[in-house]
């Protein structure tokens, strides 16, 4: 096990104890150690974030940055944050990221990302969520090891009470591609014409029917959609609750 590769697992496991996270069998897989596979083209890692407290930047941007994988191929990566109103975007810069400007909107900031990409393969993320070492190796498998595949998603971590759920979240999330950790094909994206972005995107409800149930729906028609048991820790819950915020006016907006 090399230098980086300890100093991350070894952050990420000092941040779940810290927040009291138990651990769980289906959770060992990205922590787990392997020889990451080398992805079969550019992958771009595309970030979106508003009003996100310095830590939750630094400690999601930079765990994307310390995935076995990408420490493996860096060549093949291609990082880019989307959003400055409320951020310090000095964090992102010096993480390596490339820094687009957004209008408010998720989807709006997911599509400029994604107009932008370089990679062939886009990687969805949230910047109040971090990801375990080997949480991307995961992801971008079934890219090189299966037929047809079109896009991958992953679940999210529970904490204690994983074990209880461990089944009823692998159906949920089988049926949405989760917006804090999911991947497609750049060319699917486009041939299925995007997001909506004339949705409300104010509205919670109306953005996850879009950027999750319908997205996966108009991809599953063009190949084959992989649900991949690699969940990602929430930072806002157990730590603090976030995802809707106040905002002036008293206008409730979904940001990350």
């Amino acid at each position: 096990m090399d230098g980086k590769w300890a100093v991350g697992l070894a952050g990420t496991i000092g941040y779940i104890s810290a927040n009291s996270i138990s651990a769980h069998s289906s959770f060992t897989n990205v922590f787990r150690y392997e020889e990451p596979v080398k992805p079969p083209c550019v992958v771009s890692v595309v970030a979106p974030g508003w009003f996100e407290p310095d830590r939750f930047l630094q400690t999601s941007l930079g765990s994307l940055r310390k995935q076995s994988v990408v420490q493996r191929y860096p060549e093949v990566f291609d990082f880019i944050f989307v959003g400055c109103e409320g951020v310090n975007l000095q964090i992102p810069a010096k993480l390596g990221y490339r820094i687009l400007c957004a209008p408010q909107g998720k989807l709006t900031a997911r599509h400029l990302g994604n107009l932008a990409a370089e990679g062939d393969i886009i990687v969805a993320v949230d910047t109040d969520a971090v990801y375990p070492p080997n949480w991307l190796n995961l992801m971008l498998k079934p890219y090189v090891e299966e037929k047809g595949v079109v896009a991958t998603t992953s679940t999210k971590w529970n904490g204690a009470l994983e074990p209880l759920i461990a089944l009823p979240k692998k159906l949920y999330y089988a049926s949405r591609m989760t917006g804090r950790g999911s991947t497609f094909l750049k060319e699917a994206y486009f041939k299925v014409g995007g997001f909506n972005l004339n949705i409300n995107q104010r509205s919670l409800e109306a953005m996850m029917a879009e950027e999750e149930v319908g997205f996966k729906k108009k991809l599953e028609q063009l190949g084959k959609v992989v649900l991949v048991d690699a969940p990602v820790i929430h930072l806002g819950e157990g730590v603090e609750k976030r995802g809707l915020h106040t905002y002036p006016r008293g206008k409730r907006v979904y940001a990350s």
